[in-house]
């Protein structure tokens, strides 16, 4: 509604920490007192809307067809409305006057033995619950003593036995009176139900304690032991001699898991016996994503004690819903998975943000009575967007931020008649900016510590580039993972508007250009809010994504954050010295090819005065390889000073290149005049990688000179990879497969030899100890 309408609220509708929770009736709104009500407002989602879909097929299912089970999970992070979901299915089988048993578990603990008894709420804590439970074994009581009498045949005294047996069934007749009127054995009829109770619970001991649930001298000890007390003496001298789930005790982690699979045993138990006569019968489990921060041996047991109950209630007929981030359903198998209908609650969209900001404002005490209408109060229409846009239509986050815009908006006598998109703004960085810069900076240094990330020994640009003044950013260190190669941690405040984002952008563009755009990265820290849509917004102006600081593990996504941006660095730094060799590489080839043209011309020359006489015979007309080489001898005395065996390598390497090219010159010169293009491009490679070689000598005997005096510095052994790797680069990038083999004496290809070349020396001079 605009603030020209007149109206003026005085009671802030919202609540102060909206959190919704599994409970008693007077947390649903159906207390007597207004003071109990929780006045959580339910708007009609899609989630919802399903939800209650399926609940409502399950419990329309016919049980003469047999009950179909089916385990729902709630999957989605938190605020998004997952426990209210589950609660609206609580109040709702609450209210029918049918319901179903239901058991309620509002978050798993450790200490399951102890959950089970004080804080687990199922049929067994109401009077009408234990009394339906006890007919429910009297069903069993009854269906036992029928196949007793229908295996006696007829008496022609007492009728027709068979009539019996139908009136036990159809529960006409009572079982204790026909036991008594037939003269039956009690304990062999309680044996009986034993018998088809342990078929049912797949368990001897609740087999025993309910068949005893029928005894009235035992009834108050069964229902203590399945209320998670310890068995009495009695129940102890019939097997029953350990508590559902013990807690605690000398035991320790032992104790704890039997807890944990006690309790879901007891839990099984009860789907048992109501899926067996296709009775409907719902649990649900609010937190299951609680168990990840359970210790490994805990979380094992829980996960798969819980997969054996989603299998039990899925087969037996009952309804299971749970909540569960996507970190915790992800702990399930995938097996669990097929057998789990999965709804995902997602962010409001803008109509149902409205609905809900006007769902409290409706509910509020200013509203009450017939001035109650569906309108969402003071808040216009440009806040509603805002407010959509920067908690994207989160329940939780829409709630918390209209609470505060609505304290803003207050007058000095406490009252609001506007709240505008400037509040909602206000309201966002307020409830967002509660860490002070000294504690983001503290955690951002201690992810430098986890990296033992290097700080530059001097900023690359002016301190008022750094830190404008007046501005929301500011450089908080400059990294340097490599020698000139900076790496920006920028902290600034929340980002909400586009002219914020434009800002941040603006100011990161400037230190790029004042850099080098291929040797710089921003790791941008954002204390306070930015949106899911505006962090990829950022992401595409700035090149890398905005961490949001948040308290807890922020020193450890800094710190993966830093090294996924300096391995961006590398692979920058790598791309660019592979450009430059690559230029110079086509600068060489330019060169070589003018000296392959006049290479060829002199081939195609020597191939004319060489070729011999045609009245000579075959055999003397044969031509013999070139025997003089075209480069001087490979074997000439080159870079003395070197060490005998990395002399010998060299030398070898161009003895191999002399070789390729002498093969290749005496093939075309025996059979042709002119020599092909793969012949061409195979001597020119050779040609050109010889003269790599040469160079790369040159450079390692220059180098050796430097290091004579002693053992290298790790600065001479930097330099030395650096010409190593440079000489490898160039290797690589030239059609060394082309040159083949060289030779019987050989054992290594052309190309694998000058391929291993560069690792050959380093291995040998970085290994010795220089003279």
């Amino acid at each position: 509604m605009a603030s020209g309408s007149g109206d003026i609220w005085h009671s802030n509708p919202f609540p102060l920490i909206p959190v919704v929770r599994l409970g008693p009736s007077a947390d649903l709104g159906a207390a007597p007192v207004e003071a109990a009500d929780s006045g959580n407002a339910t708007v009609g989602t899609p989630t919802l809307k399903e939800l209650s879909q399926l609940v409502d097929d399950y419990l329309a299912e016919s049980p003469a067809g047999g009950r179909r089970g089916r385990t729902i999970a709630l999957v989605g992070e938190f605020g998004l409305g997952k426990s209210h979901a589950l609660r609206e299915v609580y109040a709702t089988l609450g209210a029918r006057p049918d319901g179903p048993p239901m058991w309620i578990v509002d978050e798993p603990s450790q200490d399951m033995g102890r959950m089970y008894r004080d804080r687990l709420r199922g049929p067994g804590d109401t009077t009408r619950g234990r009394r339906a439970f006890e007919e429910l074994v009297r069903d069993y009581y009854a269906y036992v003593t029928a196949n007793r009498v229908g295996a006696q045949g007829s008496d022609p005294r007492l009728g027709t036995l068979d009539e019996i047996a139908a009136g036990l069934r159809d529960r006409s007749l009572d079982p204790d009176k026909v036991v008594s009127a037939l003269r039956y054995d009690p304990e062999v009829i309680h044996a009986d139900l034993r018998g088809t109770l342990g078929e049912v619970t797949e368990h001897r001991r609740f087999a025993a304690a309910l068949a005893l649930l029928q005894d009235p001298p035992f009834t108050r000890m069964v229902w203590r032991w399945l209320n998670g007390e310890e068995p009495a003496e009695a129940l102890r001298e019939r097997g029953i001699t350990e508590a559902i789930g013990p807690s605690g005790g000398p035991g320790g982690q032992q104790d704890t898991a039997a807890g944990i699979d006690r309790v879901f045993d007891a839990l099984a138990v009860q789907g048992f016996v109501h899926g067996r006569v296709g009775s409907p019968y719902v649990l649900l489990m609010d937190s299951l994503e609680k168990v990840l921060d359970w210790p490994e041996e805990n979380r094992r047991t829980f996960v798969d004690a819980f997969e054996r109950l989603v299998n039990i209630y899925a087969s037996r007929g009952g309804l299971l819903v749970f909540c569960v981030s996507p970190d915790g359903l992800q702990a399930l198998r995938p097996s669990v998975h097929e057998r789990v209908v999965q709804l995902w609650p997602t962010g409001f969209d803008e109509e149902l943000t409205g609905e809900l900001v006007a769902a409290y404002v409706e509910a509020g005490p200013d509203r009450a009575g017939p001035r109650a209408r569906r309108s969402s109060g003071p808040f216009g229409p440009e806040a509603l967007r805002l407010l959509y846009d920067l908690t994207e239509g989160v329940p939780r986050e829409v709630l918390r931020t209209c609470r505060q815009a609505w304290q803003f908006s207050e007058n000095e006598h406490g009252a609001v008649r506007e709240v505008t998109a400037a509040a909602v703004l206000a309201a966002v960085r307020s409830l967002h900016e509660k860490v002070s810069r000294r504690e983001v900076t503290a955690d951002v240094h201690k992810a430098l510590d986890l990296g033992q990330w290097r700080i530059a020994s001097r900023d690359p640009v002016p301190a008022r580039m750094s830190a404008p003044p007046g501005g929301q950013e500011e450089v908080l260190y400059w990294l340097a993972p490599a020698p000139n190669t900076y790496l920006a941690v920028i902290l600034t405040r929340s980002v909400l508007l586009a002219d914020d984002a434009e800002r941040v952008a603006a100011h990161v563009h400037g230190l790029r250009s004042a850099v080098h755009p291929a040797r710089f990265e921003v790791l941008l820290v954002v204390n306070g809010h930015v949106s899911q849509p505006m962090q990829d917004r950022l992401a595409r102006s700035i090149g890398s994504r905005p961490l949001v600081y948040r308290q807890g593990a922020f020193p450890q996504s800094a710190d993966e954050a830093l090294r996924q941006l300096g391995r961006r660095l590398e692979e920058g730094r790598r791309e660019e010295d592979l450009g430059r060799l690559s230029e110079r590489m086509h600068r060489d080839l330019e060169q070589q090819r003018a000296q392959l043209d006049a290479l060829r011309q002199a081939m195609a020359a020597f191939a004319l005065e060489a070729r011999p006489p045609a009245a000579l015979p075959r055999e003397e007309r044969s031509v013999p390889p070139l025997t003089g080489p075209a480069h001087p001898p490979a074997t000439e005395p080159s870079a003395p000073e070197l060490p005998g065996p990395v002399r010998r390598r060299f030398r070898e390497a161009l003895a191999v290149l002399d070789a390729v090219t002498r093969r290749v010159a005496g093939r075309t010169m025996t059979h042709r005049t002119t020599a092909t293009p793969v012949e061409l491009g195979a001597l020119g490679c050779a040609t050109l990688v010889r003269a790599l070689t040469e160079d790369f000598r040159g450079s390692v005997a220059a180098w050796h000179r430097t290091a004579l005096r002693g053992v290298p510095t790790e600065a001479q052994l930097t330099e030395l990879r650096r010409i190593c790797r440079e000489y490898e680069s160039a290797v690589e990038v030239l059609p060394v497969h082309l040159l083949g083999s060289a030779g019987h004496p050989h054992p290594l290809t052309a190309a694998r030899t000058v391929e291993v070349l560069a690792e050959e020396v380093w291995g040998t001079l970085s290994a010795a100890t220089v003279p």
